[in-house]
């Protein structure tokens, strides 16, 4: 059966229907802007429920047929922020690279070409435009462009383009006794010494540059070289000078001034959303904090807190 077929029995609709909405699906993206933090915006083109319940479809059944490199750690399963981090344990100098503009760098001619070069049986001629038409937004067109921030599909085809990049890119880095990690498009690599780092580096940019698909540039403004006794972060986590990972200073100081807010009942809901949230960080990531906060407050309050439910989120999913 045809991708079609298979996603019209799967979902239990008309295949004409089906067709009419896959012909139109590069258009069906609800489109905003969010500040960023140091400037600037970003561009969400979120898919409608529709479309993204068939992006999740392709998500299970298509994409997994492709590799990705063991060094793409950014949603891949069983992998996290914390296991990225993990990897730079122990080594004294980190280097922190950022792609410009990651997901609608990446277009749709990137995707088909890929597929014609590996000859993956499950997608045909036909089944390729049917899949390029669901997993990439058109800008406002109905013709696919580019992946978009707020897709299902973007991180997973992400993974599967850079696969080549990513071997050839921690080829390099284990020449050099690097260790290299991608994070989507947060880029860590770490050794005992930063002149690795530097001649990893200018590898690396030479490699970028004379990539034809996808074409990736650096984002110069997020480019960081730190060693020990400098701030670490690695995806938001903090490598100490004791090997150890952490969630910081400043978000520990938060969590146990938020409790305190609770514990003395000056706590809005919204409030105690946002520490659940920190909480769950938290266990995720260091969870020997939480431990501390329950000395410290009580089990009673701290779980109270992990359990707590908005006002109406419990009846939302009905809606």
């Amino acid at each position: 059966m045809s991708l079609l077929q298979d996603m019209a029995l799967h979902f239990g609709v008309g295949i004409n229907d089906l067709a009419n909405i896959i012909s139109t699906a590069p258009l069906r993206h609800k489109v905003y802007a969010i500040a960023k933090r140091h400037g600037g915006v970003r561009i969400i083109a979120q898919p409608s429920r529709e479309l993204k319940a068939l992006q999740r479809y392709l998500l299970e059944t298509t994409l997994p047929a492709f590799q990705i490199h063991t060094a793409a750690t950014g949603y891949v399963r069983g992998k996290n922020i914390l296991t990225n981090a993990q990897a730079h344990l122990g080594n004294r100098a980190i280097l922190k690279l950022d792609f410009k503009d990651f997901f609608p760098s990446i277009k749709v001619e990137d995707w088909e070409k890929l597929v014609r070069a590996t000859k993956v049986r499950k997608i045909d001629r036909v089944d390729l435009s049917v899949s390029s038409k669901i997993m990439f937004w058109g800008q406002g067109s109905k013709s696919p462009k580019c992946l978009s921030i707020g897709a299902p599909t973007s991180p997973a085809l992400s993974n599967i383009i850079l696969f080549r990049l990513d071997i050839e890119l921690a080829k390099r880095a284990a020449d050099l006794g690097v260790v290299y990690t991608r994070y989507a498009d947060d880029i860590t690599v770490s050794s005992q010494t930063v002149e690795a780092l530097l001649q990893f580096e200018a590898l690396a940019r030479r490699s970028v540059a004379a990539l034809k698909s996808p074409r990736l540039t650096f984002n110069d403004d997020k480019r960081g070289l730190y060693t020990t006794g400098q701030r670490r972060m690695v995806t938001g986590l903090v490598l100490t000078p004791t090997n150890q990972i952490s969630i910081g200073r400043e978000r520990k100081r938060l969590i146990s001034v938020m409790l305190h807010k609770v514990f003395i009942g000056e706590s809005s809901p919204d409030k105690k959303f946002y520490l659940k949230g920190l909480l769950g960080f938290c266990l995720a990531n260091e969870p020997d904090f939480v431990g501390a906060m329950r000395r410290k407050y009580g089990d009673e309050l701290v779980d109270g807190v992990l359990q707590f439910q908005a006002e109406g989120s419990e009846n939302s999913g009905s809606r």
